[in-house]
């Protein structure tokens, strides 16, 4: 294409033979954009691509058929099998980037949820520690054992209420700044919001268990001779 007195390559010329919406040509697209469809003779592609559906089993199965059959047509050797994908292989490499991301953010979640355990656990632990004597003074003046279970376990579901609230309330803030590594779920998804935070109140609960079971086997005695 020779270049105008301008210095600039005049607008390629192309007869339009169909207009479509969006045509995806990968599973993460999301953008609307129009599809033009010109002749093939004005837009040449060296690359030719055979699609064939299986009537029965695997489709792994027909590349070497796929082959043979070519090459009865091909007595020249003109066309050359390089890549032979199924459906699956070419939605598995065009989400890669997707998935990988997300395993990458499921592995931080996981440890951050770990973490959030153990701090949980440590801090009853140390709370229980710390009012050993008033469960036990509790406990010689009549104190049941649902009276402990209450008085442990309210300490840490208001902890826990807390740290819910302060979450959910920076989660929402910085939904948006995780909009580009979303797909096909929203910032502000209330499924997603509910699921994590019954997750957390699950894991919550557990680390509850043991500094409750150490705080009801408290011994009134032990514990007044102790201090």
């Amino acid at each position: 294409m020779r270049p105008t007195a301008s210095g600039q390559a005049p607008p390629a010329v192309r007869e339009i033979v169909g207009v479509a919406r969006q045509v995806k040509g990968r599973p993460d697209e999301t953008e609307d954009l129009v599809q033009l469809y010109v002749p093939l003779a004005q837009d040449v592609v060296d690359d030719i691509y055979l699609l064939v559906r299986p009537i029965s089993g695997r489709a792994e199965a027909l590349a070497s058929s796929v082959r043979l059959a070519i090459a009865r047509i091909d007595k020249e050797q003109l066309v050359s099998v390089r890549d032979v994908m199924t459906l699956a292989d070419v939605a598995s490499e065009a989400t890669a980037r997707h998935r990988f991301r997300a395993v990458l953010v499921t592995t931080f979640a996981g440890l951050a949820l770990l973490l959030a355990m153990v701090g949980v656990f440590g801090i009853l632990a140390y709370s229980v520690q710390q009012r050993v004597r008033e469960v036990g003074v509790r406990r010689a003046l009549g104190a049941t054992t649902s009276d402990v279970l209450r008085l442990v376990a309210g300490s840490g579901v208001r902890m826990i209420a807390t740290g819910a609230v302060i979450g959910l309330a920076l989660s929402t803030v910085s939904a948006r700044l995780l909009a580009s590594m979303l797909f096909g779920v929203q910032p502000l998804d209330p499924v997603t919001f509910g699921s994590v935070t019954v997750v957390l109140a699950l894991t919550a609960a557990v680390s509850i268990v043991g500094p409750a079971w150490r705080a009801v086997r408290v011994d009134p005695a032990v514990a007044l001779r102790g201090d």
